[in-house]
């Protein structure tokens, strides 16, 4: 998480994807902090927590719905590796009918 002046202005979780690889899950940085870094930070922090776990591949998704993120994590080094049309809501789906765009880096 991020704190900036007592205040929690950002999240992430990362989750184990397979033993080659960790997941980025919900990076999310409130509204009224953005632009100040703090997301590329945070991912930073998660590229070197996965190095020192020895953990060589991030994985990562987002939507449609999320066009600052898209660029952020291609200007990031990060690569499309695959898309798909959600076909039902689910925990890691914003809904039905909204494409996802998943994402990875070697480190």
């Amino acid at each position: 998480m991020a704190i900036k002046d007592d205040t929690l202005v950002g999240t992430f979780g990362l989750e184990r994807a397979s033993p080659e690889a960790t997941e980025l899950r919900q990076m999310y940085v409130d509204p009224s902090a953005r632009r100040r870094e703090i997301a590329r930070q945070m991912l930073r922090f998660d590229e070197d927590e996965c190095r020192r776990r020895k953990i060589f591949r991030l994985e990562l998704s987002t939507s449609e719905l999320q066009n600052a993120a898209l660029a952020f994590y291609r200007n990031s080094g990060y690569h499309m590796v695959r898309e798909d049309l959600a076909n039902i809501e689910g925990n890691k789906t914003v809904g039905a009918g909204i494409r996802r765009f998943y994402f990875e880096k070697c480190l």
